[in-house]
């Protein structure tokens, strides 16, 4: 493959483009879908399980077929694979609507997960290949605008559309985007991108690995029964183990391992991603129900309140990124999740009255330190790899932030299951409901002062590329 320098400044800004159209589509999705949430209820007449596990399905199938997409992107090609990605998401996407009971709908957001997460693996890595190190960080922090640009659109386009045409023209509406992302892709990418042609794919720890994933994150969403704690033991006793010592003794893993190896900011900073989105991601999808059972709101209008915290976040990211190339990236992400923790103590206080400006103020304030956190630390990980190592090391971090992901709905479901059961009427169980938000909420608080601790022990010191 062509060093990164050798890339036309065209080329660069086509690939930035495709990038960031890639970004944009995985959390436009899941925030559209979030908003629509109590009128898919209704539809069904579903269990506030089973609507968690709309979106928990979703992520459950996007962490699991991550790192393997990634791989494959590695050996076959990672222009190959997004056209694949999207093509399931149009597919997935286009049938979800004529699910004939919730668990069909679950289904297809499953498949919506396997296209997701063959786009997302690849898109950082992408313009990690192409950009030279000294402007990764802007140009991460634009990828990461586009993720929060989808973030502030889902919510919404999410809400217009399903109070005016019902909740199953959004994806309708995604399937459109597809289509354009697919012409995108499709003209923007005119050379290929293998690290690893010819490699031979490590289809053992793949199987390991997807069972260890599985048993974990099934064990965590169903918690407290009894066989879900003997799942998760199982997957942390036993599948956990098995994977390191089937990646430790093959050539070619599938997960690289060998990158925590000696990299303390590496590890750290992976973890730290996990914790943020396990402290942050559940927001959305408690506070659209809330704003909807409380506040009275109307879906498109949850959709505008909610609308706060991602568009500050796409406002800040690119600055943050910037910032992150001149300055030690750890004062950045320190200081992100040190608010994004004061921000959720104030969620805490909401009760059965919504205070709109209040609510508002706080969603803006915790967007400007997910903006702190989120680029700088994807620049920092990214700044402590070599450069053919940049597929394996997005790969990782969006591994970790799925999981994340999972774990903030695993938290959200396991005490929805505790206080509210299978009712099917939240809004007639406000108290309930708000004592699974609050505990959820307290959960995160607790989760972003870890982060912030293991944020600051990431002194950096950048590789050689």
């Amino acid at each position: 493959m062509q060093a990164a320098y050798q890339y036309s400044i065209r080329e660069m800004r086509m690939v930035l483009v495709a990038a960031a159209l890639a970004s944009f589509l995985s959390p436009f999705l899941g925030s559209m879908v979030n908003v629509a949430i109590p009128s898919i209820g209704v539809t069904y007449t579903a269990s506030a399980e089973s609507l968690a596990m709309l979106s928990t399905a979703y992520l459950i199938s996007s962490v699991v077929f991550m790192v393997p997409a990634a791989r494959v992107a590695d050996i076959v090609g990672r222009k190959k694979i997004f056209l694949a990605g999207i093509f399931i998401l149009a597919i997935s996407s286009f049938l979800a609507p004529h699910s004939p009971t919730i668990e069909i709908l679950i289904l297809c957001r499953i498949l919506e997960g396997v296209g997701v997460a063959a786009i997302t693996s690849n898109s950082i890595a992408l313009l990690s290949a192409v950009y030279p190190p000294q402007k990764r960080g802007a140009v991460i922090g634009i990828a990461v605008s586009a993720v929060f640009l989808g973030l502030s659109a889902g919510p919404v386009l999410g809400g217009i559309l399903t109070q005016m045409f019902g909740w199953h023209s959004i994806f309708y509406f995604v399937v459109l985007l597809c289509v354009v992302s697919l012409a995108t892709i499709w003209f923007s990418i005119s050379h290929d991108i293998q690290e690893s042609a010819g490699e031979p794919y490590d289809i053992l720890g793949t199987l390991v690995y997807m069972l260890l994933i599985v048993s974990i994150v099934l064990g965590l969403i169903n918690l407290p029964e009894l066989w879900a704690v003997g799942l998760f033991a199982v997957g942390v006793c036993v599948f956990l183990p098995m994977f390191f010592f089937v990646e430790k003794k093959t050539a070619y893993p599938v997960f690289a391992i060998r990158l925590f190896d000696k990299n303390p900011v590496f590890t750290r900073g992976n973890i730290a991603t996990v914790i943020n989105f396990g402290a942050t991601y559940a927001i959305s999808f408690f506070l659209s129900m809330y704003l909807q059972f409380a506040g009275k709101l109307t879906p498109a209008e949850a959709g505008i309140v909610l609308v706060a915290m991602p568009f500050t976040q796409m406002i800040f990211s690119p600055l943050a990124g910037k910032i992150s190339d001149k300055i030690e990236p750890r004062y950045l992400t320190t200081a992100g999740m040190l608010v994004m923790s004061g921000g959720l103590a104030v969620l805490l206080q909401l009760g059965r009255e919504a205070s709109l400006p209040t609510l508002i103020a706080t969603l803006m304030v915790m967007g400007f330190s997910v903006a702190l956190f989120a680029s700088p630390n994807n620049n920092m990980i990214l700044g402590t790899v070599q450069r053919h190592d940049y597929g394996s090391a997005n790969s990782i971090i969006g591994t970790m932030r799925q999981m994340g992901m999972v774990l903030s709905m695993g938290l959200a479901t396991c005490f929805i299951s505790i206080y509210l059961g299978t009712t099917t009427d939240m809004a007639a169980n406000l108290d309930a409901f708000l004592d699974a938000m609050h505990w959820s909420f307290f959960c995160g608080m607790i989760f972003c002062l870890i982060a912030a601790a293991l944020s600051f022990s990431c002194k950096t010191k950048t590789v050689s590329k």
